[in-house]
């Protein structure tokens, strides 16, 4: 489990901490907090994808995957919790979509390709 070492400590279950050790997201945590994410994808060759973090979702994601109170983490530093979110977009990373050298998205279901059959 990745450790995120907090610039500023915050209390949880009584006591003081500063590191979190946040576990990998399964599909049960995103059906409970919603998605943390949203992407768009440029539509001109050399955009990338864009990130949009859902803040209530997030910080309840991260809240259930380091085992903290909701209370605790809306407590934390930004600059801790955009770590946190850093973390979470590498849980995630297989998931975001990317784009292939002719436009299209890698990801099935994404982008300009034929929804109905998956890129190769």
């Amino acid at each position: 489990m990745p450790t995120v070492t907090l610039t500023k400590p915050i209390q949880a279950h009584g006591n003081e901490i500063s590191e979190l050790e946040l576990r990998e997201p399964n599909t049960g945590d995103i059906a409970a907090c919603g998605s943390p994410f949203s992407f768009t994808i440029g539509t001109e060759e050399g955009q990338g994808v864009t990130i949009i973090p859902h803040a209530p979702s997030l910080v309840a994601l991260i809240a259930r995957l380091a085992n903290i109170p909701l209370s605790s983490v809306r407590s934390m530093a930004v600059a801790d919790t955009m770590v946190c979110m850093g973390q979470l977009v590498n849980f995630l990373g297989p998931s975001i979509p990317r784009r292939s050298s002719n436009g299209a998205s890698t990801l099935h279901g994404f982008g300009s390709g034929n929804p109905e059959s998956p890129s190769t």
